[in-house]
This record gives structure tokens, C-alpha cells and sequence, in this order.
């Protein structure tokens, strides 16, 4: 007579299954501290742009902390907050010039979406079918683009643009092929240069001399900022292309959460399942005594 342990089989599949698990639990334990590191600060996902490609006296004066900081106050004037904004972002974000003031594929390695900001968008990028959209990104969500710190006009009037939508503030963005600005109330918000002008863009269309006391410092621009203000200006996209960029970014935003966290359990309930199977199969009797076959 032979012992045959029907329970091998059993531990055997109840020790792949909880090594398949600790190994699942690992990769998504990974996954998830490389999505993490950039929202925590343990990582810089965007290289700061080269000392050439930065213009103006502004950006970095006086990092943004809290978005919440560039909201309307209680009681506070609509003229003084339009001003405190645009200078506020102006502050914040250091504007970027590309060789020839025109974007090339050389830039992407600063414009396009970081792997550590968003591994799926930048996953994305690569296709052609995107390539025009995500190589050269701006975002709409203002704290995307103030995490960045550097970006186009185009790129700060979105971020102010934005925090007015968001209070219910009428807001619109405007641009011509030299320069893009915010329209609030009837001012001009220039982030770009940090100027707040008390004039709608038509006003200044009309005379664009009245821009000169409000760019003063910025003397060397003065001609082509005159030149671009006379021009005619074109709305930078509707209300609805904005929010629905918007719901895109917050949605690749919440996506990219996802795979590590169904990796991680899977991987702890394939851990737990292994485990349990393996201790019901210890706590079972031992195998009873069946005939053995002689050879």
C-alpha cells in the first residue's frame, strides 16, 4: 500500500496563484509610485526651457501655491482683481520663446505632455493622429499649466481665461499671429507681459497709442505690441472647444490612476486567494491509505 497526497496539486496552484499575486502586487505597488511621483513632487516632469528660449523680465517673480490664491476676493474690486490676476500669472509662469518665435518638433521635448504628467496622453503623442495636438500642449486646467511654469501667450491667457470661467466671470480669449490676451469686462488682461490695460480690444484697435503708458517698460516691444494691437483680433476658440478640453485633461487625469491601482488588486486579491486556499488545504486530514500499483 502507497500514500497518495490528492492535496499537492492543490498547494501547488494555491503557491503559483499567491506568487502571482505578491509578483501583480509588486509591478502595481511600481506602477503607482511613478504615477505619484510628479503629483508629489519627487520627480521635475518638464525640463526647464534653455536660457535662449526665455523673454521678458516675469515669470518665476512669485511662484502660484494655491490656485485658489488668484481668485476674486470678497468684496474686491472687478478692476483691481482683473489687474491682480494678470499680474499674479504673469508672475508665475516664465514666458517661452521658440527659435524664430515659431514652434518646431526641437521644442517638443518642452511642450509636449510628460510621461510623468500623463503616461497615457504621452503614449498618445507618438501617434500621428495626435502628434499636432499633443507634441505642442497647452493646457486649460490652470493648474496643469502653472505646474508647468513656462508656456506661449496663448498658454497664460488659457490659464487666465480659465480661473474667470470658473467664478461665472464673462471672459474671452482674442489673438492675432503675434499676440494672444484675455477680454474681461471690457479690459484687456495681458499676462504674457503682466499689463492690465482699462480698454476693450476695440478702443485700442481703434487708437493702439493708449497702449503706451501701460507697456512703458517694455519700451524695445512698444512697436511691434502697437502694430499687433491695430490688427484685427480673432476669438481664440468657443466656450464649449474650452470645456471640452477641459473634461479631456480631467479625464486622462483621473485614467491614468486606474491601471496601477487594478494592478495592485488584482495582485493582493490573488495574493489573499493563494494564501487561503493554501491554509484550507493544510487544516484538511491527511490523506487516507489507497492501493498502490507494484511495478
Amino acid at each position: 500500500m502507497e500514500i497518495r497526497d490528492r492535496r499537492l496539486p492543490l498547494n501547488l496552484f494555491a503557491a503559483l496563484l499567491r506568487s502571482a499575486g505578491l509578483f501583480l502586487t509588486g509591478v502595481g505597488t511600481a506602477f503607482l509610485l511613478f504615477v505619484s511621483a510628479y503629483p508629489l513632487g519627487l520627480v521635475s516632469a518638464y525640463p526647464a526651457p534653455p536660457a535662449e528660449a526665455i523673454e521678458g523680465p516675469l515669470g518665476f517673480e512669485q511662484g502660484v501655491g494655491d490656485v485658489e490664491d488668484l481668485y476674486r476676493g470678497a468684496g474686491e474690486p472687478m478692476a483691481a482683481y482683473l489687474d491682480r490676476l494678470t499680474k499674479a500669472v504673469a508672475g508665475g509662469v516664465v514666458h517661452y520663446w521658440t527659435e524664430g518665435d515659431s514652434w518646431t518638433t526641437a521644442d517638443t521635448r518642452y511642450t509636449r505632455i510628460s510621461v510623468f504628467d500623463n503616461y497615457l496622453l504621452w503614449m498618445l503623442s507618438f501617434q500621428s493622429q495626435y502628434q499636432d495636438s499633443l507634441q505642442n500642449y497647452e493646457f486649460v486646467t490652470p493648474r496643469k499649466a502653472l505646474d508647468r511654469g513656462y508656456g506661449f501667450c496663448s498658454q497664460v491667457s488659457k490659464i487666465v481665461y480659465s480661473i474667470l470661467v470658473d467664478q461665472g466671470i464673462d471672459a474671452t480669449i482674442y489673438s492675432v499671429p503675434a499676440h494672444t490676451v484675455v477680454e474681461s469686462n471690457g479690459n484687456v488682461l495681458d499676462s504674457d507681459y503682466g499689463v492690465f490695460v482699462p480698454h476693450s480690444l476695440i478702443e485700442i484697435q481703434q487708437d493702439p497709442s493708449i497702449i503706451d503708458s501701460y507697456y512703458a517698460q517694455f519700451g524695445s516691444m512698444l512697436p511691434l505690441l502697437k502694430k499687433a494691437y491695430g490688427q484685427s483680433w480673432q476669438q481664440l476658440g468657443t466656450a464649449d472647444d474650452f470645456n471640452n478640453v477641459r473634461a479631456y485633461e480631467a479625464k486622462f487625469e483621473q485614467w491614468k490612476w486606474a491601471p496601477p491601482i487594478m494592478l495592485l488588486a488584482t495582485g493582493v486579491f490573488l495574493a489573499a486567494a493563494g494564501m487561503v486556499l493554501q491554509r484550507r488545504e493544510l487544516a484538511r486530514p491527511m490523506p487516507q491509505l489507497v492501493p498502490g500499483v507494484d511495478r
